[in-house]
């Protein structure tokens, strides 16, 4: 009887070690959306990163297309932490040198996303161009054609908004800093609808107020077949001007882009 008793115990508590162990192996499955997961403190925490334009992934794998007019050259260069970056030269007397992203991404009318990147530029402050950011439409049409683009324009960096009509408006703009790293992250909610549309910007990390006192500007965001992001330098012809990104990135929250 005394033995039978023993072995009981024996297992008992052989058993009680055994789930304790399968306790502490016990692991959930991460869900992964494109992007990364991890777990931390035992919550699960998603990260949809919807697309990575890191220049260390090749041009191929980037850019939809590369537009340049002129002699200027879309290359790559190491930054001071060895991250490797997009670089834009534009020279003086050409007019495009451009990066059409986001290869084998396509932001569809009606969805929110967010577009987040880090930028330094090389410019005189008092050059205006067209663009060193584009939410560009395609093909081109004869409306909005560029909803959203932030250009360089009398010692300030701008944010302007194209309506159907192609008439611009400024709804955000800062003194434009050069020679700085400067981060960006703009959330896109895509509308054909004035209405519906809309947008909220952070820079360097805090979120922005518009021209309307509101940090969320309702805007007409989509026109054409399709709208892709652009990068580089457009327009400002008199002078040379360089553009250099990294750590683009679209993803469906602001801790997916933001850097």
């Amino acid at each position: 009887m005394r033995k039978i008793q023993l072995m009981a115990t024996a297992l008992g508590a052989g058993c009680v070690m055994l789930l304790s162990q399968c306790t502490k192996e016990a692991k959930t499955n991460p869900v992964n959306n494109g992007g990364n997961a991890s777990q931390t403190a035992g919550t699960l925490k998603t990260f949809s990163v919807l697309f990575n334009g890191d220049a260390s992934l090749g041009s191929s794998n980037v850019w939809k297309d590369v537009n340049i007019e002129g002699s200027g050259a879309m290359t790559t260069v190491t930054d001071e932490t060895g991250t490797l970056c997009w670089q834009f030269t534009k020279p003086a007397g050409s007019h495009r040198t451009e990066g059409h992203g986001a290869k084998n991404y396509q932001a569809l009318n009606g969805s929110e996303f967010y577009i987040g990147w880090t930028d330094k530029l090389y410019m005189p402050t008092s050059l205006k161009t067209d663009a060193v950011f584009q939410w560009k439409s395609y093909p081109t049409s004869t409306t909005a054609n560029h909803p959203l683009m932030l250009r360089t324009n009398n010692g300030n960096l701008e944010l302007q908004y194209f309506d159907i009509n192609h008439v611009a408006s400024v709804p955000w703009s800062i003194p434009l800093a050069v020679s700085v790293w400067q981060s960006f992250v703009l959330r896109i909610k895509l509308s054909d609808s004035a209405t519906d549309g809309y947008i909220e910007l952070w820079y360097n990390g805090v979120k922005q107020t518009f021209t309307n006192s509101s940090q969320r500007y309702y805007c007409r965001t989509f026109d054409s077949d399709s709208c892709d992001p652009k990068w580089g330098v457009y327009g400002g012809d008199a002078s040379q001007a360089t553009h250099i990104v990294k750590k683009i990135r679209i993803g469906t929250s602001y801790a997916d882009v933001a850097q």
